[in-house]
């Protein structure tokens, strides 16, 4: 079932257009280092997931398909044919249901942070037991812990405590929804349908999704090329924002077929 999530885009019809996708927890904020620097040469667009920012909750539990299902709705919208793909975290999850099932649709694709599966189904259930039964302030002290290294959360304490304070507010369903989706993905059974060019980049401090995941995600995607940035965590796009612009910008840019 097709809903109206919200988008946000810079937007050009002479342009390629470059989606994100954003972490579980989060929003397209977290994107902003990322959109400063294309938005010049590329249509950026971010969307919050069902349940996310400033997007509704779901009417009907939705899954990993949903959300990519979510992404052609999107592009349908701004009239984009074809376009590039950078998800991270969940957003790679849906990125790679979304190269699988729309291969036509997908130029390039970005999976940051991300796996064949993330954690396990029973995790994810009793993830999304325990916020529905308790809110979101335990997960989201959890979770930031895990989104950036000690370095990061010294040096720049009040962007973690603004992505603490986010996702302690956001709507706990949106997130068990969210964990629940993940739970029933299995990378695995789709990998080799996914054609798109494709650009694996992990952090080397995440625990999250550590380097190990990313590169059995690469392996399993035919031609894939797999990245480490040093000195980040699982948010690897915000605790180092150049090294991860860069790696983005070679391969989309190689790859973009121009404007459809």
């Amino acid at each position: 079932m097709l809903m109206d999530v919200h988008y946000e885009t810079e937007f050009r019809s002479d342009r390629p257009t470059v989606i994100f996708g954003s972490s579980l927890g989060t929003d397209g904020s977290m994107w902003k280092p990322q959109l400063e620097a294309l938005g010049a040469t590329w249509n950026t667009v971010t969307f919050d997931l069902r349940g996310h920012g400033k997007s509704p909750l779901s009417e009907v539990s939705p899954s990993i398909d949903t959300f990519a299902d979510d992404v052609i709705s999107v592009a349908d919208a701004l009239g984009v044919r074809t376009f590039a793909y950078c998800g991270l975290s969940i957003g790679g999850v849906i990125g790679q249901s979304l190269a699988a099932r729309y291969a036509e649709r997908v130029d390039a694709l970005v999976l940051a942070s991300t796996g064949l599966t993330i954690l396990t189904p029973r995790a994810l259930n009793e993830r999304a037991d325990r916020v529905l039964a308790e809110g979101m302030a335990g997960v989201a002290e959890a979770s930031v812990s895990r989104w950036f290294n000690a370095r990061f959360r010294a040096a720049q304490p009040e962007v973690v405590a603004a992505k603490t304070e986010h996702m302690r507010g956001m709507n706990a369903r949106g997130y068990a929804d969210a964990c629940r989706a993940l739970a029933g993905f299995d990378g695995a059974q789709i990998a080799a349908d996914i054609k798109a060019p494709t650009l694996v980049i992990a952090g080397a401090d995440d625990v999250a999704t550590p380097p190990a995941d990313g590169q059995k995600l690469a392996s399993a995607i035919e031609g894939a090329v797999y990245q480490e940035i040093p000195d980040a965590s699982h948010l690897c796009n915000v605790e180092q924002p150049e090294l991860f612009v860069g790696l983005l910008r070679e391969h989309i840019e190689e790859y973009a077929r121009g404007v459809r």
